[in-house]
């Protein structure tokens, strides 16, 4: 109801892209192990829908090329234990030729699995919902070249720059068609992240030549299914709202507080897309639970009065984020 923004519900709905699993884990008081117990935590925090991953989320094969690094460190308040993050390249990546670009070992989009999605499905009650989250075009392109290497292709050679974009963009869409066509799938999520604090990325252009159509048929897909269509990108949007709504998209997420007033959004789009998310992630991690509720409070009497917003972190709910903080936002919004 409030993704579309067919009415307002009984309580403003939570909505997140991701929960750590240690958070989960944390919630629950037992690991979580198996989809099983993820369906679980989902409806015992009060969500009316569980999300399921599928398609190049994680690029994988990416994270190599001039400019990468690996690093140990303790992020998580739930361990002392170090664990690895790896970054991608910021220089050149593993596809900077067009012969890189035919010799990359590409999946298929026939041949990405999707079995994650009628597991969660099948472990759901009938009153939730399943969003499928279909990767991501922009992200896994700069990726797979390096983002200097991606800058300068840009200027030098966008033909290849195109191409990279478009065998991304053939495997997404593909993945998207096939997931379309599972029973139990009520609503499409894109999370590809195409700014940061201060504006975009890269100049708009690029996305309206070679980003935006391509999910704009994804959106085509939804609608003739009727189902919704989120988009989640960090930063400051301002710039590209008005092709973010001509694709279709009927939410955004998350807002940042640090790069988007989303009072002054809500004015200026909130009868094209429901809002989502905006409470701070790094209050949630380093703030009180009465600052958590009170964030809460605020965002819930300014912005959900026409049904159009729903309660969610800015980004995501890390493995640094505290479990009573998070609580505190669930119960302020009335899931607990």
């Amino acid at each position: 109801m409030a993704l579309m923004r067919e009415g307002v519900p009984d309580r403003t709905p939570l909505i997140e892209l991701s929960v750590d699993r240690a958070v989960q884990s944390a919630f629950m008081g037992k690991p979580i192990k198996s989809p099983a117990d993820e369906a679980a935590f989902w409806q015992a925090a009060g969500y009316d829908y569980a999300p399921v991953a599928v398609g190049l989320v994680r690029v994988g094969e990416v994270y190599s090329g001039e400019g990468t690094r690996t690093e140990r460190s303790r992020y998580s308040v739930y361990t002392n234990d170090e664990v690895e993050m790896t970054w991608a390249a910021e220089g050149r990546g593993v596809i900077t030729s067009c012969e890189e670009l035919e010799t990359f070992p590409w999946p298929h989009g026939d041949d990405l699995d999707l079995t994650p999605i009628t597991e969660m499905r099948h472990r759901l009650p009938d009153s939730m919902g399943l969003i499928c989250i279909i990767g991501k075009i922009f992200t896994p392109t700069w990726m797979l070249m390096g983002f200097a290497a991606f800058a300068e292709a840009s200027i030098q050679a966008p033909e290849f720059m195109a191409a990279v974009f478009r065998r991304v963009g053939e495997i997404q869409f593909r993945c998207c068609e096939r997931a379309m066509q599972i029973e139990g799938v009520t609503g499409m999520w894109m999370s590809d992240d195409v700014a940061y604090t201060e504006g975009l990325l890269v100049r708009p252009e690029i996305y309206r030549e070679h980003l935006w159509p391509w999910y704009k048929r994804m959106g085509e897909i939804c609608r003739r299914r009727g189902i919704p269509f989120l988009y989640h990108s960090d930063g400051d949007l301002t710039e590209v709202l008005d092709d973010i709504i001509d694709c279709g998209f009927n939410a955004l997420h998350p807002v940042e507080p640090k790069a988007m007033d989303i009072r002054a959004l809500k004015q200026r789009v909130g009868d094209k897309l429901c809002l989502l998310g905006n409470v701070e992630v790094d209050r949630l991690a380093r703030g009180t639970p009465d600052e958590i509720r009170e964030l809460v409070r605020a965002n819930v009497r300014d912005l959900a009065h026409d049904g159009g917003y729903c309660v969610g972190s800015s980004n995501s709910v890390t493995n640094y984020v505290q479990l009573e903080n998070y609580k505190a936002m669930l119960e302020e919004a009335g899931a607990l």
